[in-house]
């Protein structure tokens, strides 16, 4: 709905300035009659796009700061108050001046996050909500910043793990370009002496006037390439290559199957563990799980248990959890002990992603290492090989 600003008077005749929801203007004047003011003037607030993105780190501590003011004993709107004025962010910035507006017209701060859904997750804000029922605010805020700092951590040693790969990857392609491009047309004259060539030297000759007579139009083609893939990402082929494709990979596809099933296990659990009702804490859970195959599981699994069944043999049927994981779920939910034995299953899965990513690494660096030395050889060979053969024929 959009948000509506406001000057009014109220029953004593004293002035009143905020913001208010509706559907429409005349929605937001009635609004504001049921509460007892008489509109002065009301308008529809233009949405600003604030620059820049909130990153994990950057979240983590929103909510780490807010929950140390608070046990500080600094009230609520003062301490957004303060964290909208502190916050380096600019997205992050602005959505703590709304949300500090919001909770002072008297709306929690639940209902206030949940304004800002790109920011603050189902999850974080069902967390909130329970937290301020149960009057346990700042362990709730604890709890979300000590996974936004476990999942800032994944992030970055998944991205460490990748780094040095692709340095490999782009210096062996650009170390390929250059010998193509430099090196192999100072040889060309010296080759081209009317001796049959060596296959391998073919084709790289072949392959260095291919690339210097028509580089224009590999680089556009390139470029159109990588634009169609960026304007049609969201096409359901290119998604479904995007979400399926990584499970296809022999090697990588435990890796991602584990850290999908740890991410959905998290969000699960934690919900459980702040006294979210199963129903609820699955259909949240259903938007956190990551894969549309798990979520469309996690949705049957939702309404299996609100016709009194069990929600693991859906989530059995998807065939996407593997059978440990199944089997957990399946004792922890007959002995009634889902929260902790998910919080277990997350940990234990989060190492296995840590231990295996580390693995793959460990494997891809000399297997990159050994591709670029066999490129290099191959070049190298290419090149010597009509040398040798011309001073045989000499000697």
């Amino acid at each position: 709905m959009p948000d509506f600003v406001y000057t009014a008077r109220g029953p004593s005749g004293q002035k009143h300035e905020g913001v208010v929801s509706a559907q429409d203007h005349a929605a937001a004047v009635s609004e504001l009659g049921d509460r007892g003011l008489v509109p002065l003037q009301v308008r529809e607030r233009t949405r600003r796009r604030s620059r820049g993105r909130v990153g994990t780190s950057a979240l983590a501590r929103f909510y780490r700061q807010l929950a140390d003011l608070l046990r500080s004993g600094v009230p609520l709107l003062r301490a957004l108050r303060l964290l909208a004025n502190q916050s380096s962010n600019s997205k992050l910035a602005a959505a703590a001046e709304d949300i500090t507006q919001r909770v002072t017209e008297g709306a929690t701060l639940a209902e206030s996050l949940a304004r800002h859904d790109q920011i603050f997750s189902d999850v974080q804000c069902a967390m909130v909500r329970a937290g301020e029922q149960g009057n346990f605010l700042e362990d709730v805020l604890e709890r979300i910043a000590d996974n936004q700092e476990h999942a800032a951590r994944m992030r970055s040693q998944v991205i460490g793990a990748l780094v040095y790969p692709l340095v490999l990857l782009v210096v062996g392609l650009g170390v390929v370009v250059v010998a193509l491009t430099v090196l192999v047309p100072k040889f060309e004259g010296f080759l081209a002496n009317g001796n049959a060539l060596p296959t391998s030297t073919q084709l790289l000759l072949s392959a260095s006037a291919t690339i210097r007579a028509d580089w224009p139009w590999l680089s556009v083609a390139v470029v159109v390439l990588g634009v169609g893939l960026f304007v049609f990402r969201h096409h359901p082929l290119l998604l479904r290559v995007r979400v399926e494709g990584p499970l296809r990979i022999p090697v990588a596809s435990g890796v991602v199957r584990a850290a999908i099933t740890a991410r959905f296990a998290r969000a699960f659990g934690t919900l459980l563990d702040n006294g979210i009702g199963l129903p609820q804490a699955l259909a949240i859970s259903q938007d956190a799980a990551g894969h549309p195959r798990l979520g469309e599981a996690v949705g049957e699994a939702l309404e299996r248990v609100k016709e009194g069944g069990s929600l693991v043999p859906p989530l059995a049927n998807s065939g996407f959890l593997d059978p440990d994981t199944l089997e957990i779920l399946m004792v922890a939910e007959e002995s009634n002990a889902l929260a902790p034995a998910l919080g277990r299953l997350a940990g234990g899965l989060e190492r296995r992603v840590e231990d295996r990513l580390a693995l793959l690494m460990r494997l891809v660096e000399p297997i990159l290492l050994l591709a670029m030395g066999g490129v290099v050889f191959f070049i190298f060979l290419s090149l010597v090989l009509p040398m040798l053969k011309m001073n045989s024929t000499v000697s």
